[in-house]
């Protein structure tokens, strides 16, 4: 059961990555992409400021699942565990850390811009 439910929130991980860096394009994602960057913003910086900048809830959930499972050293987000999957190697955190940060920057912008495009037509 816990097998499955790790594949199932690395399936959602991966699809809420994907949506947040290119749902903006289509515009009739746009607005469900507004609230998956509000969503994401909170969580990195509201809830962020109490439990560590850039928390992600999901990947707090996530590790709690791989931990139950025995899995262990996991690193501090998701996105350096899937950088280090994907190309077997151990990719520096501040790298991971430089790309999230430019995503979620070039995110936010991709989201107002809809959003005030969206307001003058």
């Amino acid at each position: 059961m816990l097998e499955a439910l790790d594949w199932l929130l690395t399936v959602v991980h991966v699809a809420v990555v994907l949506a947040f860096t290119f749902a903006w394009i289509p515009r009739r994602t746009s607005r469900w992409h507004g609230w998956l960057v509000t969503l994401t913003a909170f969580s990195w910086l509201v809830l962020g400021y109490f439990k560590g900048f850039g928390y992600c809830v999901l990947t707090d959930l996530h590790w709690r699942v791989k931990r139950a499972r025995g899995i262990t050293h996991l690193p501090g987000s998701f996105l350096k565990y899937m950088a280090d999957y994907v190309t077997g190697t151990n990719v520096p955190a501040h790298v991971i850390d430089v790309v999230a940060g430019t995503v979620f920057v070039v995110g936010c912008g991709a989201a107002a811009f809809r959003y005030w495009q969206s307001r003058r037509a």
